[in-house]
């Protein structure tokens, strides 16, 4: 009977510095709550679809390929200019040209059309091994301005 009450009280004792003992810190403690049914949201907590932020990100995106393709545009006017800077360039405009295209496609598939009957000359032409400049030129002139008229009409609806 004596072991029984010394084992209870080991027992007890163990259990109770047991639950004193453990990791559970409230600061490193995060509660995880499943998502409510809702859209996607961007970074700034809007519906991927809503039409503020449509404007913000589709106009950012915008910015960076406009800036691209000038990029590429200035670096026309230095006829020693070689090629790979200018296959690296027709990438770059590749890859933010991809971040925005599908919201295009699927919001103004008219617009979609226009721009990319010059932009995706102007990507090929400035990946080639021998580009031509003449060609670079005039493609990303109008590449240029069908992106900054895109830019005006979203800005403004």
């Amino acid at each position: 009977m004596n072991n029984f009450k010394l084992f209870s009280f080991i027992l007890i004792g163990s259990l109770y510095l047991g639950g004193c003992i453990g990791n559970d810190n409230a600061d490193e403690v995060k509660e995880v709550t499943p998502a409510e049914d809702s859209e996607p949201a961007s970074g700034d907590g809007k519906p991927m679809d809503d039409p503020d932020n449509e404007k913000g990100e589709l106009g950012t995106g915008l910015d960076e390929t406009t800036k691209s393709v000038e990029e590429l545009s200035m670096s026309l006017t230095n006829p020693s200019e070689d090629t790979e800077k200018l296959n690296e360039q027709g990438k770059k405009i590749e890859e933010k040209w991809d971040k925005i295209e599908k919201q295009i496609e699927d919001n103004h598939p008219e617009d979609y059309e226009n721009i990319e009957q010059s932009l995706y000359p102007l990507i090929e032409e400035a990946k080639k091994d021998s580009p031509d400049i003449k060609n670079l030129k005039t493609l990303s002139e109008d590449t240029m301005n069908k992106l900054k008229e895109f830019q005006d009409k979203i800005s403004n609806q």
